[in-house]
């Protein structure tokens, strides 16, 4: 996708946005499945070739800003279609499935996992405060509604500390009280989070600064998340990475490089890789490189070593493409320590409990 046209958009009102992350969502018996955010520009998507995306970038480097300011301040509305993948815990099998489900490197195929439409995204104001609204701004994954939980996705588990932990850092503990962070239910908020730099409301006035106590209960979470299982109780790399060192890792970039792109953006693609790749000093790098992609399509490894020329390039170290085919053998092994690749038979994560969990 980065040397793609879709990695140069025509501003950011004409791009679609993929969500990565796999969330929960959950009912009120505590039953859920997994998901995946889809917002389709109902004005449609437009992108750069690279020659335009140099240009604008030198001309106007607030080009994405400026357009999109400049719509809303005319009265315009840029408004995205909201869509979600649903896939129930018991389909989430890795095995079954051919990919690891909470790999944000795959994506659902939609054949399988049809799009649902929950409602839209509306772009209609602009910030009035930069300061105040943009750069005090602290979104993070972490911040969930009731009904929308995490999963076993290890990147989002990751964002989900740090996020916060590094905009206490930035901002400071109690940026929940800044108006672009306030939470809309702020009355029934459940929070034990207890004075700290500039505090400024009631900071829980005379509640107890402890909890649970026998005053009152109101820090209780209205919801526990919806318990699932964690690779049969062991919790392990090896149970993350289902698919790391196998062949099955270039099969959806085969489908995207064969069947979805259009001969020009496939023209495109070649040009925009050879000419990063023509930067590389060292013919390791590039080998490697070409390895890769030549298990993607070897049509289109070829079509990125003619372009550089590296046959012809009078330097040490040249390689014959010959060298890139013998390569891509054990492409899928390269940088994988064994001790962590799969194995037949390995269940992951994801699954729900066979009996209720909670008392209800």
């Amino acid at each position: 996708m980065f040397f793609i046209d879709h990695g140069t958009p025509d501003g950011w009102t004409n791009l679609h946005g993929y969500g990565c992350h796999i969330f929960k969502w959950v009912n009120k018996e505590g039953k859920f499945v997994y998901i995946k955010y889809h917002f389709l520009a109902e004005h449609g998507r437009h992108d750069l070739t690279q020659p335009e995306a140099i240009r604008i970038s030198g001309e106007n480097p607030d080009y994405s800003k400026q357009q999109l300011w400049e719509g809303i301040e005319a009265g315009k509305e840029f408004k995205w279609k909201a869509y979600i993948q649903v896939m129930k815990p018991e389909d989430a099998d890795a095995e079954k499935l051919g990919f690891d489900p909470f790999d944000v490197t795959e994506v659902w195929p939609k054949g399988q996992f049809p799009l649902q439409e929950f409602g839209n995204l509306v772009l209609n104001k602009n910030p009035e405060n930069f300061h105040r609204d943009v750069e005090q701004a602290a979104f993070s994954p972490g911040s969930m509604i009731p009904g929308v939980e995490d999963s076993p996705d290890p990147l989002l588990q990751f964002r989900m500390f740090f996020y916060r932990d590094a905009q206490y850092h930035r901002i400071g503990v109690n940026l929940h009280q800044i108006p672009v962070n306030c939470p809309f239910a702020a009355s029934s908020l459940s929070s034990i989070n207890f004075d700290g730099q500039i505090r400024v409301d009631a900071n829980h006035a005379g509640n107890k600064q402890y909890t649970p106590n026998s005053f009152t209960d109101k820090f209780r979470p209205d919801v526990a998340e919806a318990p699932y299982k964690v690779s049969d109780n062991v919790v392990s790399r090896k149970s993350h990475y289902y698919h790391k060192g196998k062949l099955s890792e270039y099969d959806q970039p085969r489908e995207l490089y064969r069947r979805v792109m259009s001969e020009q953006d496939r023209a495109n693609l070649h040009s925009n890789t050879a000419k990063m790749l023509s930067h590389v000093n060292y013919p390791i790098i590039a080998k490697r490189y070409l390895s890769q992609i030549y298990n993607v399509a070897p049509e289109y490894a070829t079509a990125v070593y003619d372009l550089t020329n590296f046959k012809f390039k009078e330097k040490e170290g040249v390689f014959e493409f010959t060298e890139v085919e013998e390569l891509a053998k054990e492409a899928h092994t390269l940088s994988k320590t064994k001790k962590f690749r799969p194995e037949d038979g390995n269940r992951l994560t994801g699954y729900a409990p066979e009996k209720p969990f909670y008392q209800l």
